[in-house]
C-alpha cells in the first residue's frame, strides 16, 4: 500500500485507552528510570480483541460462542486487515468506538498497489461497528483471562532482557549495519493474530514500525526469537541507506541479475533476519536454544537458500570473516547455483 505497508513474517518460525499496560508499568521492570529501553511491551484490551477477530476471520473453524463474535469474524472476513490501516494504526486506537469514529472518516475508496479501486468506507465502517457491538462481551468474558496470560508474557520478557536488552540491540544492529537505528521498538503482546502470529507494520510516515506478537503461537525461546525478528524489521525503516545489509545483499543479487520475483531476492534477505535473530537469542539468551530444527530452517523450498547464508553469516558472527566479505560469499553462491 501506498501509505500503510504491513511487513508480514513469511514463514512461521515454528514453521511478531484504559486498561492498557506498557513495559514502564509492568511489574517487572526494575530498570533505572532514565535508562532507555529499546523495547516497550504494551497489553491493551482493544489491540487484544482487534486481533483476536481477525483470528478467526482467516479460519474456516467456527469461533467460540460469544456475543457479537461471529458477526465480527464476518465483518473482518469482508475487510482485509491492511485496509483498516491507511492514515494510522487501527489497534493502537483505544477501543472500538474510537476505532468506528475514525472508520468512517476514511476516503470512499483506496486505490491498491496493484491499480484496484477498492470501496474502502464501505467496507471499514461495518467493521468497526461489529468491533464496537463485540466489544462489551470480549471484555466481561474473554479479556480478564487473556490479561493474566499477556501480564505473565511480559514479565517473561522483561525478566529475561531486564540486563540484556540493549546488548542484544547492539549485536544485531552492529551485524546488520543498524548502528543508526535509534528508536524504541513498541511490542503489542496478543494472545491470538492471523498466521503466522508476528507482524511489524507502520503508519503514513513510513519511519518506524509497530510489531504485534501472538503469545499463542510463539512460546519459550521462540518467543524471544519472535521478539527480535520483529524488532529488527522496525528498526529497517530507520537504515534504509548504506550500511544495511539486508537492503545491500537485495541491491547486489538484482545487480548480479536476478530479478524481483526470484526466490533469492524474495527470501534470501529475509532469511537473514531470521538467521540474525535466533543467534542473538542462542547467543546472549538461551545458550541452549535449537533452531535450525524447526520452522523456516527445515522448509523443503527454502533449503538452497538456508544451505548457502546460514555457514556464511554464522561464520560472520564468529568473527572468521568480514561483512564484505560474507556478501560477497553468499552473492556469488546464490549465482553459480543459478548457473548449474
Amino acid at each position: 500500500m501506498k501509505r500503510a505497508l504491513i511487513i508480514f513474517v513469511l514463514f512461521a518460525l515454528a514453521a511478531f485507552g484504559s486498561g492498557s499496560v506498557t513495559s514502564s508499568q509492568s511489574p517487572a521492570n526494575t530498570q533505572a528510570v532514565n535508562k532507555k529501553r529499546r523495547l516497550e511491551f504494551r497489553i491493551k484490551p482493544f489491540a487484544d480483541l482487534y486481533f483476536y477477530v481477525y483470528r478467526f476471520s482467516s479460519r474456516q473453524e467456527k469461533p467460540p460462542d460469544v456475543e457479537g463474535l461471529a458477526a465480527a469474524v464476518e465483518a473482518a472476513r469482508q475487510t482485509p486487515m491492511v485496509l483498516t490501516l491507511v492514515d494510522q494504526i487501527a489497534f493502537e486506537l483505544e477501543n472500538a468506538t474510537t476505532a468506528e469514529a475514525v472508520f468512517k472518516q476514511l476516503p470512499e475508496t483506496y486505490k491498491t498497489s496493484k491499480g484496484e479501486t477498492v470501496a474502502l468506507r464501505e467496507k471499514v465502517v461495518p467493521f468497526g461497528r461489529s468491533l464496537a457491538a463485540f466489544e462489551k462481551p470480549f471484555t466481561e468474558k474473554i479479556w480478564s483471562q487473556h490479561r493474566v496470560r499477556l501480564e505473565a508474557a511480559a514479565t517473561k520478557l522483561e525478566s529475561a532482557l531486564a540486563a540484556k536488552e540493549q546488548e542484544c540491540f547492539d549485536y544485531f544492529t552492529r551485524h546488520l549495519g543498524m548502528d543508526e537505528a535509534n528508536s524504541t521498538v513498541p511490542v503489542y503482546l496478543v494472545v491470538e493474530t492471523p498466521w503466522p502470529g508476528g507482524f511489524t507494520m507502520w503508519g503514513k510516515d513510513k519511519t518506524r514500525g509497530v510489531c504485534v506478537i501472538s503469545i499463542s503461537t510463539f512460546d519459550g525461546p521462540q518467543l524471544f526469537t519472535a521478539v527480535m525478528h520483529e524488532a529488527i524489521h522496525a528498526l529497517d525503516l530507520e537504515t534504509k541507506g548504506k550500511g544495511n545489509v539486508l537492503v545491500e545483499l537485495r541491491a547486489r543479487l538484482l545487480q548480479a541479475g536476478f530479478r524481483e520475483d526470484d526466490m533469492v531476492v524474495r527470501h534470501g534477505p529475509h532469511l537473514l533476519v531470521f538467521i540474525q535473530s535466533s543467534e542473538t537469542v542462542r547467543r546472549f539468551l538461551d545458550p541452549s536454544f535449537q533452531p535450525y530444527t524447526e520452522g523456516v530452517f527445515t522448509r523443503p523450498g527454502l533449503q538452497p537458500l538456508v544451505k548457502v547464508e546460514l555457514p556464511i553469516w554464522t561464520a560472520y558472527l564468529d568473527g572468521k570473516i568480514s561483512r564484505e566479505q560474507a556478501l560477497d560469499k553468499m552473492v556469488d553462491a546464490f549465482v553459480k547455483a543459478r548457473g548449474q
